[in-house]
């Protein structure tokens, strides 16, 4: 028997905000009376998946209707909070404030600024309201595929779709569950592999119990979840820098000096000096990458004869370990040692190009940043109109006016998760900018040694030109997760980091649980039951479904245990391409009659097709298997997540062109 429940959120979700409030004012007495830090943070965590996990019980269910769609019931307000959860996701809560903190708003003048991210995620949800939502929920669909299958009256149309569906999720989900095992491993201190496992059961209990009915409540609370802990976070650090909670404003008074602090560091000759000593190091590895083989023995020997030197003279184990570490000692083969010198030379390249404030001072009207950061708008803006799992939302509220006002409920949530994101990153600037540069290394502000320490380091400092100072091109941020130390760095409890850890697992499980609900979706209602067994019962369906989506999230979880690049790069790329792949055949399809089911193929392949090749050709695994390390592979120098600027016009043109061609052979 499962539970009944009303679409109106307000007493559920009222009820968790009391709730979550009354858990965070327990936990604060608990740290100041001294119980330990781990064993808060352990709480939070289970406090937290036990919790979804109950609600995702109590919304169990078997009826197809409830389960892929919720009923079609969901008022706007949940639906919309639904939503901002699904669309909140690990990289835009854990990696947005350290983007801004690190790159600025605007860039270094080659590379988008953190600005272009934020308006090109909510420049989407204007998009998806004003040309998908409405159309969307008229179609009475169950998914995006089934969708396109109906309008173009095409069981290809269908299948590809599907692929393409999985194709962009499975790239997304990837990249949660990895924010899911960072978050979990950080709070309970097991290891990544077990805390990804961990949270993952949590997922499991959710979506597969009750479908989109048990993840579309769930997400309501975990929308709850994450604003208050983005907001209370952003008060505590704005009251404890400026006296006051006012986020916003605290950044408005603080940016004057940070301003000001950034010229004079960027004036400073050790600053220049340190610059300096890292390009000379650039070249060297250009060097090196041009000659690897002639390269890597010269370097072996000298490591070698560092090593015998450091044993014959007993110096410490770490010291020795530090000299083996070297790339040309460890890396078996040239194509890894390649790797390796590249991604150093990355390293070093950001170091230096990376603004001290958050404008790069050489910048003077267009420039190549700009350019990027423009084709990144637009991907995002595109790339957030078209995905499969934000999409399939507007088909659970009852009316077309209802899924168009649940994108606006969705936007004012989102809008102020970004809006304290961005405030925050400009209160922690200061903290990095007068605390920690210009510090001497053996008198570091206690929270940079915390930071350095941790499990999950979230600091790394070189210092490049031996000065024994710290200078801002010295410090490396990992923007990844550089949120979880946000409490270290400005001296509140340590309560506010379970808190905000407990944000975000909430952002990285409410996504998770949409993107495996539509590829267990798209695997067993557009692929299986299409083609295999059309006449199934629907009871065989939604168990089909099930199955899959444990599966599936069992090989999500495999992949991210293998610790794949950024959270950041995966997601931006699936975002292009979702874009490439659905927006032209959705744009064409809902306001253009004359596109046709051939049509609508060539539109999805040859977007996708050309978004995936700009991606993997300039993937550095890729040109090292082609050994295209000095061929420059970008098109206008545009980055590799910006594929979608290229993908989309040729899905567009791809689209009509074929229509208007083979109209009779339609």
């Amino acid at each position: 028997m499962t539970m009944r429940l009303k679409s109106w959120p307000w007493p559920l979700l009222l009820g968790g905000f009391a709730g979550l409030v009354v858990l965070t004012l327990l936990l604060l007495l608990a740290d100041f009376a001294g119980v330990p830090r781990a064993l808060v943070n352990g709480f939070f965590l289970v406090l937290s998946i036990i919790g979804y996990a109950v609600i995702g019980m109590f919304c169990r269910t078997t009826v197809p209707e409830e389960y892929f769609v919720a009923g079609r019931r969901i008022s706007a307000p949940l639906n919309g909070m639904a939503t901002a959860a699904d669309w909140i996701s690990a990289a835009s809560f854990l990696g947005l404030t350290g983007l801004l903190l690190s790159d600025g708003f605007v860039g270094d003048g080659q590379h988008p600024g953190g600005l272009a991210y934020l308006l090109g995620w909510t420049g989407g949800f204007c998009i998806l309201g004003f040309l998908f939502a409405a159309k969307l929920n008229r179609s009475q669909s169950i998914t995006i595929p089934e969708f396109l299958g109906r309008r173009f009256n095409s069981d290809a149309v269908r299948w590809l779709a599907a692929w393409g569906a999985i194709l962009c999720s499975s790239i997304y989900l990837v990249a949660q569950i990895y924010g899911i095992g960072l978050v979990a491993s950080m709070l309970s201190g097991l290891t990544f592999e077990l805390g990804v496992f961990l949270a993952l059961g949590g997922v499991l209990l959710c979506s597969f119990l009750g479908g989109m009915r048990a993840v579309t409540w769930t997400q309501g609370v975990q929308c709850v979840v994450i604003v208050v802990s983005m907001v209370v976070l952003s008060m505590a650090v704005s009251f404890k820098t400026q006296g006051h909670p006012f986020v916003t404003i605290a950044a408005a008074q603080s940016l004057p000096q940070i301003q000001a602090r950034a010229k004079q560091i960027e004036a400073d000759p050790a600053e220049q000096s340190t610059r300096e000593v890292i390009s000379l190091r650039m070249s060297n590895l250009d060097a090196k990458i041009a000659d690897p083989v002639n390269a890597r023995e010269i370097e072996r020997q000298t490591v070698m004869r560092q090593v015998a030197r450091a044993k014959a003279d007993n110096a410490p184990l770490r010291e020795i370990q530090r000299l083996e570490a070297n790339p040309a000692w460890r890396e078996p083969t040239v194509d890894r040692l390649v790797g390796a010198w590249q991604a150093e030379r990355e390293v070093f390249a950001q170091a230096i190009s990376r603004p001290v404030g958050f404008q790069a001072p050489y910048l003077a009207g267009w420039n190549q940043g700009w350019f990027n950061s423009l084709a990144l708008i637009f991907c995002l803006m595109l790339g957030s109109a078209a995905l499969p799992h934000v999409l399939v939302r507007s088909f659970t509220t009852a009316t077309p006016a209802e899924a168009q006002r649940s994108i606006v409920w969705a936007l004012f949530f989102i809008v102020i998760v970004y809006l304290c994101a961005s405030a925050l990153a400009v209160l922690l600037k200061s903290f990095v900018l007068n605390e920690l540069v210009g510090a001497h290394l053996d008198q570091l502000p206690d929270w940079a040694d915390r930071l350095k320490l941790r499990k999950l380091a979230l600091l790394s400092i070189q210092d490049h030109n031996q000065d024994g100072i710290v200078q801002f091109a010295d410090i490396r941020l990992f923007n990844d997760y550089l949120v979880l130390g946000v409490p270290e760095m400005t001296h509140i409890s340590s309560v506010f980091t379970g808190l905000l850890a407990a944000g975000a697992l909430a952002a990285a499980l409410s996504t998770a649980d949409g993107l495996l609900l539509t590829i267990s979706n798209a695997l067993a209602q557009d692929l299986y039951f299409q083609t295999a067994d059309p006449n199934a019962p629907p009871l065989r369906r939604v168990m089909l479904s099930k199955i899959l989506l444990m599966v599936v999230a069992l090989m999500a979880a495999w992949f991210a245990t293998n610790r794949p690049v950024s959270i950041l790069f995966w997601v931006t790329c699936a975002f292009s391409l979702a874009a490439s792949t659905f927006f032209p055949v959705l744009l064409l399809g809902l306001y253009w009659r004359g596109m046709t089911r051939l049509g609508a193929i060539a539109a999805m392949v040859s977007g996708l097709a050309v978004s995936l090749y700009y991606i993997a050709s300039n993937h550095p695994w890729v040109q090292m298997r082609l050994q295209l390390q000095a061929v420059n592979t970008l098109w206008w120098d545009l980055d590799p997540v910006c594929s979608g600027v290229f993908g989309v016009p040729v899905g567009l043109c791809f689209g009509i062109l074929v229509s208007q061609l083979c109209r009779d052979k339609n």
